[in-house]
């Protein structure tokens, strides 16, 4: 059986990820990944998204909060919407490998399978203000 692709793996972590954010005194990661993937194979890479969002989040709301619109504050963001951006801008900072242009078109891939066109283009909007920060730092 075939590892799952790191698409399929980002859409794994975000309802990993989602279902903690419902519920954060969750603790039982292995049983979110037994739902969410009912029996597939996956390799390190899921539990490195999940586990790394899950361990930088502070940061990550932190990088999220610089690059919102004046007037903006986190907790406005929608939890779908929270979510992709952590687990973009994870991956664009921790994750060598991920260039810019894969991260910000899978983060809009998962918005719009997870959430609507309004949020598709914030998340659109926040990622590229990032990206354009941080290749400017």
């Amino acid at each position: 059986m075939a590892n799952l692709t790191r698409h399929e793996s980002r859409q794994a972590a975000f309802q990993v990820l989602f279902a903690l954010e419902k519920d954060p005194q969750s603790n039982k990661i292995d049983d979110l990944y037994e739902i969410v993937l009912n029996g597939k194979q996956f390799d390190d890479y899921l539990p490195r998204l999940v586990n790394g969002v899950l361990g930088s989040k502070a940061d990550l709301d932190e990088k999220i909060s610089s690059h919102l619109a004046e007037g903006w504050a986190i907790n406005r963001i929608n939890k779908a919407d929270l979510v992709i951006l952590r687990l973009a801008i994870y991956e664009l900072t921790a994750v060598e490998a991920t260039p810019y242009k894969v991260a910000i078109d899978e983060a809009i891939e998962l918005a719009k399978t997870f959430a609507d066109e309004d949020d598709r283009k914030f998340v659109n909007g926040v990622l590229k203000h990032f990206a354009r920060d941080e290749k400017t730092a």
